[in-house]
Order: structure tokens, then C-alpha cells, then sequence
């Protein structure tokens, strides 16, 4: 019987399921274990990954900006880059990084892998998780044509213009420095303050209408033909005459002593006024009148009177009085009154011509933010005056527009006949901006919606519009700016001069147009 027993023992015990569940979680415990912190390490090698890969992007894009760079330099630039970008305290060790230039192509390649550390992946013998990525940066072929509309009024004075000078000047070197051909990259000045000025060199241009045929010409005087009296004799004896003369701006300042046109041009009647309908002879509203400030009554609420009047009577017969410009010697002002700022700078690939425009700037007058932008749009158009712009549908270049300002568009309103101080619309009476009002709010108003209209003009015409406000305290004027852009990322708002900087580096790289290509 023991041995029978024994058997039964044995039977029972290999019959026995109750600890089963038990060694069968103890055996399966090890793979779920291994499962599970494998997939704590894939997560961690796919966190090094998207590091890595900004950290590549980063390296990429410094080294294709400098295009000049020896290999030796371009692969030092790419390490410093990925230290900044991919510290030591980040998970996993940046290695086998190589930088590849290619001339040819215009591109760079920089490769490189993150070796990772495994936790419980190590008890199946993966110690490490390896991941790679590559950058390419191409630099775009495309060519470059921009203008900077730059406010040189006088809140501009003292550090603010010098900041200016110095921001618009490193903008200036480091789209040339980048450009791999001089000839690639065209750059053109719009300086603007009440008026824009177009140059002396231009005097008596044929779109500068020298023979008085716009009818814009010297409205301030009746519109021409203007009747003259002329009358002799007295009592009984005396006699008058009426004649027809044209008056014309050249004229004037062809009789005055010691005084000359100083290049200051016109706005031309909504919409001409921001646009760039090309001037033609033989359309003479399309034509630009000289800017020429009349001499003002010695009466009344003016601001501008440089000569004696000559006459007696009422301040529109003392404005239109003609005789007094002959051999007069204008005091104060003059008819260069609201012409404050130095010429514009057509396109051109020579840095050094931008350069020494852009340190001549200087600050005075006040704001007229549309009629900076319009002649920023003629400079860049390829149409009259100005000739040095690419067609808008050459695809090789990208047109670009830099607007700056430091505060809001501002006019002078006037209790007067004429109703404003004439600037570059002449006098409101006259209609020129649109609007008839002596209240300078409601002028200023009037001009924020001519500049909206010449950013939206600007950008339907494949501008793209950058904006930059300078220490400016009106939301409104900042919201105006960021509108104009053409996109609300375009738009800076630079409260100190530190960030006026960054601003036109951070415009400087964008224009680089780079772009990561893989």
C-alpha cells in the first residue's frame, strides 16, 4: 500500500491548478516589463529626435546665411549653434555631426544623430536608441529690390534718428553681405516728413510739369488761367486792363532773390495721390507740381508770411497778389516751408550710395505717413519718374517696402479761408486730400485713412510691406501699422532702441529668404 500511496500523491499533485495564475503573471511580468519601458524609451528617443532636429534647422540656416564661409569655419558656426540649441542637460548626446556646402546647388546640409541611453531596454541588450535627422537650407535665387520709407520728422530728433541711421544702415550691409552677386540686390530711400523730396537734379523735369498745364498747378492763386487788372492813371484818366496769365511755381522761384526750389514735390489729387499712375504729357492731371508755399496774408490767422503783402484789402486778395514774388526776398520760411526732409534714393546696387543717404537723413516737419508710402510705390514701380523698379511680373524678384514711423499722421488746421498750413496736399479748402475741415483731428484722421488705402494699394500690387513703429504711444497708430503690413507678423513694434535693431535684423534675415527645403 505505501507505494500505491505514493502514486496518488504524485497524481494529485500534477492534477493541482490553483497556483498557475501566479507563476504564469511571475513568468509574463519580465516581457510586459521590457514592453512597457520600452515604449518610456522610444518616447524619450522621439523627444531627442524633434531636438535634434531644431537643433540641425538652427546650425543650417547660420551657416547659409554666410555663404563665404571656409569648412572648416561653417562647421564650427553649426556646433555652436547645436550647443545653444541642444544643451548637455538635454536628454541623449548630439554626435557625428557633418556640414556639407554645395556651390553649385546654392545649398547646405548639415546631418547628425542623438545617441540615447535605454533604461529597462538595457535588460534586452539595446544599452542605446540612435536617431538621425538632416537639414538642407537653399537660399532662394529670387532677386531683391526694397525701399525704405523712413519718418525723418522732428520727433525723430536727437538718439531717435541716430538709432534710425544705425538700424537702416545694418538692414542696408547685411542684404548685401548675403547677396552672393552686388547686382542681385537693389535698395532705394524714401525719406518723409509733411512733403517727400524727389531731388534737385530733377528741376523743371518734363513730369514736373514745367510749363503749368496741371490744373493742380498754383491753386492757390484761383486755378489758371488767372486774371490780372492791370490799370493806369487816375480819375477820369484812368484805365484798367484785364489779361489771362498762367501762373507757374518755376516762375516764382525764378523771381525771387536767394531763393530756390529745394525738391520738394506735390501731392496729386485722390487717388493719384498714394498710387503710381504713371505721368504722361499728355495728361497734365497726371503730371507733379513743385511744392511751392505761397507767401501768406500779413492779416489774419497764417502762419507763413515771408514777404510784404503789397496790397491793401482782404486776405484772398493779399494771397493771390502776384506782383510781390518779382525781386521779393522771402524772410523766415519761404516757399520751401514744409520741405524738410533730403532727397529720396532711387533703386540701386550700390551699398555705398544707400549708405551715405541714410547717414544724411535728418529730422524735421511733420507727419504725412501716405505720401511717404506713394512715393515709396513710385520708387519701386518700374513705371515714371521713377525707372529702376523690375516689371511686377518678373518672377526673379521680390519687391519689398520697409515703412517706419514714430507717431501719428498729424496736419495743422486753420481758422482761415484756406483752412490748414500748406503742406503737401496744398490747402484742404482746395479739396485735394478729399476733405474740407479746419480741425486737425479731423485732418489726421482723414490722412490714417489715405494710409490705409496706400498699404492695401502697396500689397495688391505684390509688395511685401513691412511696418515698424518707433516708440509710438497711440494703439491706434499701432494698430494702423500693423494693418498695413502685410502680414501681422511684418509688423514691429519697437519701444527702445534695442528693439528697433532687432526689428530690422529680424526684416534683414527675412528677406534672406531662406527656406528649410527637407
Amino acid at each position: 500500500m505505501p507505494f500505491k500511496g505514493l502514486f496518488n500523491l504524485g497524481a494529485r499533485f500534477c492534477r493541482e491548478t490553483r497556483g498557475n495564475v501566479a507563476m504564469i503573471f511571475a513568468l509574463s511580468l519580465i516581457p510586459v516589463t521590457l514592453l512597457s519601458g520600452g515604449a518610456v524609451d522610444l518616447s524619450q528617443s522621439m523627444n531627442a529626435r524633434s531636438r535634434l532636429a531644431q537643433a540641425l534647422d538652427a546650425a543650417a540656416l547660420a551657416v547659409g546665411v554666410n555663404t563665404t564661409l571656409s569648412n572648416a569655419d561653417a562647421t564650427r558656426i553649426a556646433n555652436d549653434f547645436i550647443a545653444a540649441n541642444y544643451p548637455s542637460r538635454e536628454l541623449g548626446v548630439v554626435q557625428n555631426v557633418n556640414v556639407n556646402i554645395d556651390d553649385e546647388t546654392d545649398t547646405v546640409t548639415v546631418t547628425g544623430e542623438a545617441r540615447v541611453q535605454t533604461t529597462l531596454l538595457g535588460m534586452a541588450g539595446i544599452d542605446y536608441i540612435t536617431v538621425h535627422w538632416q537639414s538642407e537650407v537653399q537660399r532662394a535665387r529670387q532677386r531683391l529690390e526694397l525701399v525704405m520709407v523712413l519718418d525723418n520728422t522732428g520727433s525723430m530728433g536727437g538718439s531717435r534718428i541716430r538709432n534710425l541711421r544705425d538700424s537702416a544702415e545694418l538692414l542696408t550691409e547685411i542684404l548685401f553681405d548675403a547677396a552672393d552677386d552686388p547686382a542681385d540686390v537693389k535698395i532705394g530711400l524714401v525719406p518723409f516728413a509733411a512733403t517727400v523730396n524727389v531731388g534737385t537734379n530733377y528741376e523743371r523735369a518734363w513730369w514736373l510739369d514745367p510749363d503749368a498745364r496741371s490744373p493742380i498747378h498754383a491753386e492757390w492763386a484761383g486755378g489758371n488761367p488767372v486774371e490780372v487788372e492791370t490799370c493806369t492813371g487816375r480819375g477820369r484818366s484812368r484805365r484798367c486792363t484785364t489779361e489771362e496769365i498762367i501762373v507757374n511755381h518755376w516762375e516764382l522761384f525764378d523771381q525771387l532773390r536767394n531763393t530756390s526750389w529745394d525738391g520738394c514735390v506735390e501731392a496729386r489729387p485722390i487717388p493719384m495721390d498714394i498710387d503710381d499712375t504713371t505721368p504722361t504729357a499728355s495728361d497734365p492731371e497726371t503730371l507733379f507740381v513743385p511744392y511751392f508755399a505761397p507767401d501768406e496774408p500779413d492779416i489774419g490767422n497764417y502762419s507763413n508770411s515771408y514777404l510784404s503783402d503789397g496790397t491793401g484789402g482782404g486776405v484772398s486778395t493779399r494771397l493771390t497778389y502776384l506782383d510781390k514774388y518779382d525781386n521779393g526776398r522771402p524772410s523766415r520760411n519761404g516757399p520751401n516751408r514744409s520741405c524738410t526732409t533730403t532727397p529720396i534714393t532711387p533703386l540701386t546696387t550700390n551699398e555705398r550710395t544707400i549708405l551715405d543717404a541714410i547717414d544724411d537723413m535728418d529730422a524735421s516737419g511733420t507727419t504725412n505717413i501716405p505720401n511717404g508710402i506713394g512715393w515709396g510705390i513710385r520708387v519701386i514701380s518700374p513705371g515714371a519718374p521713377f525707372t529702376e523698379g523690375s516689371s511686377y511680373q518678373d518672377d526673379e524678384y521680390i519687391k519689398a517696402m520697409v515703412i517706419l514711423t514714430d507717431g501719428d499722421n498729424f496736419m495743422t488746421g486753420r481758422s482761415t479761408n484756406q483752412m490748414s498750413d500748406y503742406e503737401a496736399y496744398g490747402y484742404i479748402a482746395d479739396g485735394r486730400l478729399g476733405r474740407r475741415s479746419s480741425s486737425g483731428n479731423v485732418l489726421s484722421n482723414e490722412l490714417d485713412d489715405r494710409t490705409e488705402v496706400a498699404c492695401d494699394y502697396a500689397k495688391s500690387q505684390g509688395i511685401r510691406v513691412y511696418t515698424i513703429t518707433f516708440q509710438v504711444n497711440s494703439s491706434s497708430t499701432r494698430q494702423l501699422m500693423q494693418d498695413c503690413a502685410s502680414n501681422p507678423s511684418l509688423y514691429f513694434d519697437s519701444p527702445s532702441s534695442e528693439a528697433l535693431q532687432d526689428a530690422f535684423e529680424m526684416i534683414a534675415g527675412d528677406l534672406t529668404n531662406l527656406r528649410l527645403s527637407r
